[in-house]
């Protein structure tokens, strides 16, 4: 083809495209109940103009990461942490910015390692939790600090693999869990336990592990050398044996009926790759906890599609034992971005926030003593022709999780503004290493280790001001934090949410 014919064919092909441009309906134009749409100028302009503007992960996390660092250089210590319960965007924000709220907390997991035994935090959460995502980075860190190991609780029968501790069960069971898939019932009895499942054993089973050697497992989820098992309302001559790869066969018989919940458990000499459970009997099993030495062990549950509105249909009874027998002080439940999709006005925030305080009060009722920590929902995108941005209403919903939480006694994390805000999920997606998946919702591996890395440092940091006030007086303490300038954040949801 001559040069010429070359260049009338690229101005007809650009005159064509104007055209479409120019006179195709910005609304687009439904064929066979598919809506088709072309491509403006006006939207390839906005979106050369939007791209300077875009999130900056790297500057995002480097901000966060800094924001949890003591400049040693200003010689104020409480100043810094004056500024720091007062603004910093990332910080666990404490209903009635009541800084000694986990005090209590700390206090247990300072004593744990020395007295000999476990405190447990489980952390419920949706599919963002899936495969210990973020739980397993907050359980390697406070770890770090208060001892313990392993990967916690997990279910007889886990609905599906973990980076952490491998498992496989057979046997006589028969699997129940409140969030139900094809493998599970629901039982009419709702007895799920603290991992909102359960398997009711008749007959005998096996349930085998194997400590975790993949790339993405931390290093204390791998010391296993303690075992124990979650289970109730069992008929007499109830036997469990315990099989590990350097320990001969330990069994234990429960010769009575269990009506409530109990715990069976073997303190191993030294930790072990792999072993395996043998029970025999009927009983219901809650859970198995494959835990380390004394200190801290953080319980993952990820429960895929969940909204956080259903918890309270376990059966109080059953949860409230359950988590005095395992000595549970602090609950987390990560939710809201599952509710997103139904949400299209304000009023559906509010009914939101109605069905969360139900399961708010629930959780006061059913463990007192522990703790509650809400962490707000990530960043979302949705296409809205054909441009990915953030779901219209989330960053309403967000404030209105942090404002009714606080108003409840909870203390709130915010996932959505540590991740940088509106339009930082598609700039996670496209970050290299890949920090969010193709769908723009869930985080990979690695950006789930940001998230899990900063709300560990979050909370940590209020054990670091609790171990500094225990070398001053209190009245010192509150003094000079009232005499320094205050930059408290504020934040007003409107009544008609």
């Amino acid at each position: 083809m001559k040069p010429h014919k070359i260049v009338l064919f690229f101005l007809a092909l650009f005159a064509l495209m104007f055209a479409c441009w120019y006179f195709f309906p910005s609304e687009g134009v439904e064929v066979a109940g598919v809506k088709l749409r072309f491509p403006s100028y006006e939207s390839a302009l906005q979106d050369l103009e939007n791209e300077g503007s875009a999130v900056d992960v790297d500057s995002v996390l480097l901000a966060v990461r800094k924001s949890y660092e003591m400049v040693r250089e200003q010689g104020d210590t409480l100043a810094f942490y004056k500024e720091y319960l007062a603004s910093n965007p990332n910080r666990i924000h404490l209903p009635g910015d009541d800084y000694t709220f986990f005090d209590q907390l700390f206090a247990g997991l300072d004593t744990a390692e020395s007295s000999g035994h476990v405190v447990r935090i489980v952390h419920y959460g949706d599919s963002q939790l899936e495969m210990d995502r973020i739980s397993s980075m907050l359980r390697q860190m406070l770890q770090e600090r208060f001892g313990g190991s392993g990967p916690g609780m997990v279910p007889i029968l886990k609905p599906m693999s973990s980076v952490s501790v491998s498992q496989s069960t057979s046997g006589s069971l028969t699997r129940y869990a409140l969030v139900s898939d094809t493998l599970s019932k629901r039982s009419p009895t709702h007895r799920y336990g603290p991992l909102a499942r359960y398997a009711i054993l008749s007959g005998e089973a096996r349930f085998s592990f194997r400590r975790a050697e993949n790339r993405y497992a931390q290093e204390r989820v791998k010391s296993i050398s303690k075992v124990s098992v979650l289970f109730g309302h069992s008929s007499p001559g109830l036997i469990m044996s315990l099989k590990c790869d350097t320990l001969s066969v330990m069994t234990e018989s429960v010769d009575k009926p269990i009506n409530g919940v109990s715990v069976v458990s073997w303190d191993l000499p030294h930790g072990v790759k792999q072993g395996y459970l043998t029970l025999k009997g009927t009983a219901e099993i809650y859970g198995i906890m494959l835990d380390g030495g004394p200190g801290v062990a953080v319980d993952n549950v990820a429960l895929r599609g969940c909204s956080g509105t259903i918890l309270s249909g376990i059966d109080s009874v059953v949860l409230r034992d359950s988590y005095e027998k395992t000595d549970t002080r602090l609950i987390i439940l990560q939710f809201g971005g599952n509710a997103m999709p139904g949400i299209s006005s304000r009023k559906a925030i509010s009914i939101y926030m109605n069905k969360l305080e139900t399961q708010f009060e629930f959780f006061k009722k059913v463990a007192p003593w522990a703790k509650l920590l809400f962490v707000g929902p990530a960043d979302m995108s949705k296409s809205v022709n054909g441009s990915l941005v953030t779901w219209p209403l989330l960053p309403d919903l967000n404030d209105s999780l942090k404002v009714h939480c606080l108003q409840n006694g909870i203390a709130y994390w915010d996932t959505f503004n540590m991740m940088g805000g509106v339009g930082s999920m598609k700039e996670w997606v496209n970050h290299s290493p890949q920090l969010a998946g193709p769908d723009y919702i869930h985080f990979t591996t690695k950006g789930a280790a940001e998230v899990g890395s900063a709300l560990a440092k979050s909370l940590l940091l209020y054990d670091d001001f609790r171990r500094l006030r225990s070398n001053l007086s209190e009245t010192v303490v509150r003094e000079y934090l009232d005499s320094l300038p205050d930059r408290r954040d504020t934040l007003v949801i409107s009544d008609t949410l």
